[in-house]
Parts: C-alpha cells; sequence; structure tokens
C-alpha cells in the first residue's frame, strides 16, 4: 500500500506516475544488411557444429532463423509464375511450406562444415520496386570469396529474403 492508498485512489496514482515517466524507446527496425550480418552468424555457427549437429540439428538450428528472415510464400509465388493464380489458398499455403523445408534443407545440407571461412556484408544497393541488394561473400580458408547476394524487401517494418544470388548473377528462384 502505497502512501496508505488502497483500490481505485492508488490506481490512479499510479496511471499518473505512468503517464510522467519516459516511454520505453521502441527498437528501430533493423537494416537490410544487419539482418544478413545475423544470418550469417548463425550460418557459422551451424558450420562451427555440423559434425556434431549432423543433418537433422543444422536442419533445426536454421529452421527459425531462415523462416524469419526469408518470405518463404513470396518465394514460392514467385517461383509458381503464372501457376499460382490457380492454385487455392490451401494449395498455396502447403506449396509455400514445402517451398521453405526445401529451402531450409538445401541450407543444412550446403552448409554442412567449417574450415575457417568468414562472411562478409559488402553492402547494400537499392533495386527495382523497393527492393535492396546486400552483397554479400562468403570467404574460404584459402582466399576464395564466393558471393551469396540477398535480394530483400520490407514487409511489416521487418527487411526479409526475396531471392538469393550466386556469384552474383544465378537467381535461386530462378532455378526452382
Amino acid at each position: 500500500v502505497i502512501l496508505g492508498l488502497r483500490g481505485p485512489a492508488l490506481a490512479v496514482l499510479l496511471i499518473f506516475a505512468q503517464a510522467w515517466l519516459p516511454a520505453p524507446a521502441l527498437a528501430a527496425p533493423k537494416a537490410p544488411g544487419e539482418v544478413v550480418a545475423e544470418l550469417n552468424d548463425t550460418l557459422l555457427s551451424v558450420m562451427r557444429d555440423a559434425e556434431a549437429l549432423g543433418y537433422r540439428g543444422r536442419y533445426d538450428r536454421l529452421a527459425p532463423v531462415l523462416s524469419e528472415t526469408f518470405n518463404f510464400a513470396v518465394m514460392a509465388r514467385i517461383s509458381a509464375g503464372r501457376h499460382w493464380r490457380g492454385l487455392s489458398a490451401e494449395q498455396r499455403a502447403q506449396l509455400a511450406d514445402a517451398f521453405g523445408r526445401m529451402s531450409i534443407g538445401t541450407f543444412a545440407t550446403r552448409f554442412d562444415g567449417f574450415s575457417g571461412e568468414k562472411f562478409e556484408v559488402v553492402g547494400e544497393k537499392p533495386g527495382p520496386r523497393d527492393t535492396v541488394l546486400v552483397r554479400n561473400k562468403l570467404i574460404k580458408n584459402d582466399g576464395e570469396a564466393i558471393e551469396i547476394n540477398y535480394l530483400m524487401k520490407r514487409y511489416n517494418e521487418r527487411w526479409r529474403v526475396v531471392d538469393v544470388y550466386l556469384d552474383s548473377i544465378f537467381s535461386e528462384l530462378a532455378t526452382k
């Protein structure tokens, strides 16, 4: 009991006290490059632990991060092309789910070991239709760099991947 106040009087005092307290700062949305840097950190972690994790463990560690980072529903729609319109809502949801599982499985297969690799976010470049291309490199221990660039679009205040370009020209969606 504060200052002998009870019930409604205490509630009114607390409401007024909240009005005088500073409001917590809202976190600003992460920039596209920051999103990719966090993805890179997860990929390196999975690569370092790859042998102990095995395929299933890599998949399970990647699934929540990739599901948050990638917009698999949009990617499935783009991959399906004109056929998307002919699908029911249930079929679209099933395709998006299958596309996501396939994509996570691809990452779990490709990032299956570690021998001193590192990632480098090189920069961001504006793309078509309010997208941003995040230029990114996987640098092998021998110094060879493999470009893994991410095309990102903002959805509900979050930047999400909508395509991946290997060696800067090969769209992963185009291959699917």
